[in-house]
């Protein structure tokens, strides 16, 4: 059941940009093979906690990604563990409302030609 939500999640995503579902260009980075929120990353995390709370009963999409240097064993865990744990920093941590955020692993990122720059999460908007 987890697998077919994710596909039909990833579905949207793919499908929709530019047609209501769009990014909004911001991320959090994380060190290599990490899920662990780095500290230089908290006033961005608090930046979009706040964002969340002012657009109350909206859909976020919280994307976790990884780079091409993560082994294929670990990427969907990876990604999946990297959302969740900004979720989950968001509710616990700055009080955003979890119930409109939607965070799943997406996979490997290839936006940047710098690996380390794929070693994130990316929001998205509906």
């Amino acid at each position: 059941m987890r697998k077919i939500l994710f596909i039909v999640i990833m579905s949207v995503i793919t499908l929709t940009k530019g047609y209501g579902m769009s990014s909004l260009n911001q991320i959090i980075l994380f060190q290599r093979d990490s899920v662990n929120i780095p500290e230089f990353q908290m006033a961005q995390m608090e930046m979009m906690a706040d964002f969340f709370k002012a657009h109350p009963k909206e859909y976020f999409f919280i994307g976790g990604f990884t780079s091409e240097n993560t082994p294929a064993y670990r990427v969907e865990t990876i990604c999946e563990q990297r959302a969740q744990a900004v979720k989950k920093m968001l509710v616990e941590k700055f009080g955003v409302d979890g119930e409109y955020i939607i965070a799943i692993g997406v996979g490997v990122s290839k936006k940047s030609s710098e690996p380390d720059f794929n070693e994130k999460v990316e929001f998205f908007r509906q």
